[in-house]
């Protein structure tokens, strides 16, 4: 029987991330940062729905480091005119472009011969932690998918309702 995921090793993933782009990019602006953390969580979590559509996993230190690659590059080189209005698109836009450039180069050393041994051997000696791996991933998913749908309009209703109106 596999181990459920750990929900507070991915939690505090998150977490950090968040913490990083607060103090990055919302220092002086926290009205923003509440208002713009589920969009936010929503450019965080897009990474893990590209490696889930090409069946690869990642470790949650893994892809902390992957996320903060990009964070720290959009510190470093990134237009604060464009992501002035709204960060979280921004990233959106940031990470999906990195993932068209190099995704390629990620695909190759997630599904290089060394990495399936690794987790073949590791899969064999610590197979809850590579399960768990992945269904951290597969959560993550999930919450970038329950991110992206929209809130129904309240003006909607079935005919079943009875309309205020």
């Amino acid at each position: 029987m596999s181990s459920p995921p750990d929900p507070a090793a991915l939690t505090a993933t998150l977490e950090a991330l968040l913490d990083a782009i607060r103090l990055r990019f919302y220092l002086h602006r926290p009205v923003d940062y509440r208002r713009d953390r589920r969009r936010l969580l929503h450019a965080l979590t897009w990474p893990a729905t590209w490696l889930e559509e090409r069946g690869l996993t990642c470790a949650p230190p893994r892809y902390h480091a992957l996320i903060a690659e990009r964070l720290q590059a959009i510190a470093a080189h990134g237009n604060s005119a464009a992501y002035g209005a709204y960060f979280p698109a921004y990233l959106l836009k940031c990470l999906q472009d990195w993932f068209d450039r190099h995704g390629d180069d990620l695909y190759g050393e997630l599904k290089h011969i060394r990495n399936a041994l690794d987790q073949i051997l590791a899969s064999a000696r610590f197979a809850a932690r590579v399960q768990r791996h992945a269904r951290q991933l597969d959560l993550l998913v999930s919450t970038h998918r329950l991110l992206a749908r929209r809130p129904t309009d309240p003006r909607d209703h079935t005919p079943d309702q009875l309309n205020l109106f």
